[in-house]
Order: C-alpha cells, then sequence, then structure tokens
C-alpha cells in the first residue's frame, strides 16, 4: 500500500520548507501535491533530490495528515506523468499544462515555454507577472539543467497567468469591428 505523508523538505540555500502530500519519487526526483500554507493544497511540485538537505517530520504532520484524509485529497500521481530527465518533465507539463513554471532559488520563479536547448542549458520565453512576453534580444543567460531545483504546474497562481496570458492574446489576434 502507498503511504499517505505529508513531507517538510528543506532545498539547499531556501529558508522555508516546501511542503506537500508525498505521491512518488525515484532516486533523482520527489512528487508532492503542493501546501502552501496549512491545510490547503495547490497543484503539483517536483523538487530535485539533488538539492533537499532534509526531509523532516513535524508535529503536525499528523493532523494535516488526518485533516488531508477528511477533506478527501488523494495521493494520486497525475495521469499521464512519469519520471524523467529535468527537460523532458518541463516538456511533459508544458505539453499538458500550457506552460512551465521552474526556481532555481527560493526568491526567482519563472514561468513560460521552453525554446532550446542542448545537454547543459536551456534557453526560456518567459511569461511576466502581467501576462506578456518577456521581450529579450536573445541575450540573457541561458538556465543550467542542473540548476532547476523545483518544477511546480497547476497551482492557482500557474493557471491564473495562463488565464491572462490567454486573454490578452484573443485581445492581440481581435480585428476591430467594421463599423
Amino acid at each position: 500500500m502507498k503511504p499517505y505523508r505529508v513531507e517538510y523538505v528543506q532545498l539547499a540555500g531556501w529558508e522555508t520548507d516546501r511542503v506537500g502530500l508525498w505521491l512518488a519519487e525515484n532516486e533523482d526526483w520527489l512528487l508532492l501535491r503542493h501546501i502552501p500554507v496549512d491545510y490547503v493544497i495547490d497543484g503539483y511540485v517536483l523538487l530535485a533530490k539533488s538539492h533537499i538537505i532534509s526531509r523532516k517530520p513535524t508535529k503536525y504532520r499528523t493532523q494535516t495528515e488526518q485533516i488531508l484524509k477528511l477533506k478527501g485529497i488523494k495521493a494520486e500521481v497525475p495521469a499521464g506523468f512519469e519520471f524523467s530527465g529535468t527537460l523532458e518533465m518541463m516538456h511533459w507539463v508544458a505539453q499538458r499544462y500550457g506552460l512551465i513554471e521552474f526556481a532555481e532559488e527560493e526568491e526567482s520563479t519563472f514561468f513560460g515555454w521552453l525554446r532550446t536547448a542542448d545537454a547543459v542549458h536551456f534557453r526560456v520565453d518567459l511569461l511576466t507577472a502581467k501576462g506578456t512576453l518577456d521581450v529579450s534580444d536573445g541575450q540573457e543567460e541561458p538556465f543550467l539543467i542542473s540548476g532547476v531545483q523545483v518544477i511546480s504546474f497547476d497551482t492557482d497562481y500557474f493557471n491564473s497567468l495562463k488565464l491572462l496570458w490567454h486573454h490578452k492574446q484573443r485581445l492581440v489576434l481581435r480585428k476591430p469591428s467594421d463599423n
């Protein structure tokens, strides 16, 4: 039987634990239903194990587990999800959820779409908090694949940005009426 447990995970260089309901893991990644605060479930989070410095139980774990069970929250992996390499999982998230979200450090979360990649680096067309593309001259530094600590998806903020992006795209594509 699959365990039903809440994980409190400390990442290297992060002050705040990432908390979530354990769903699955392999030797490289940990998949959780994200718990940003108290008993709120908000999407999914993949944590790179190479950046995890501790997985610690707390005294609140049992109560959180009990409340999630009472709420009927299931510890189920998203349909079609499989562990793979960082870029492959980012591609899966983009195909399934329409956007990627990742973080290299606690203070910086990036949203967008994979543009190019090689064996070590990748570039992203970034989506701003205003739902617009961050138009750059292509000179931005690429991201290191090994630097990705967190991949998140299907959170409220993630879905809100995606809705805003789609709304703004419809406005741009809409032609003025001939009145």
